[in-house]
């Protein structure tokens, strides 16, 4: 049985995943706002481990929110790893273009004047 605390508890852990779920990646101020919620998630379930919370023991309601939440964490998860691959494949390009620049750009010669070599 679960008790009046802990599904209040469990609520609020479901709002909060369902606004990271809810959050676009590519922003940085959004990924502030990640770390602040993460951290909410955190508290949260600190608090219901010092309850004794046990999903095994939990009414069908709870474990309803327990499956929403557990949902909603995979399909962030996914987004997450969509855009770290967009992300990598941007930086592979990158460093590409860098190296094609580098390969095929002209060396520089002196035509004229004087090479002081301080390295003898």
């Amino acid at each position: 049985m679960v008790s009046v605390h802990e599904k209040q508890l469990l609520e609020q852990l479901l709002d909060v995943t369902k606004q990271i779920s809810l959050l676009a990646f590519d922003q940085e101020e959004s990924l502030d706002q990640l770390t602040i919620l993460q951290a909410s998630q955190d508290e949260l379930r600190k608090q219901l481990d010092q309850l004794g919370f046990n999903g095994q023991n939990a009414d069908v309601s709870a474990k309803a929110i327990i499956a929403e939440c557990l949902q909603l964490e995979q399909s962030t998860q996914k987004r997450l790893q969509l855009e770290q691959n967009m992300i990598k494949a941007e930086i592979n390009k990158l460093q590409a273009g860098s190296l094609m620049k580098h390969r095929y750009q002209q060396a520089y010669s002196q035509v004229e004047g004087y090479f002081i070599d301080n390295k003898k």
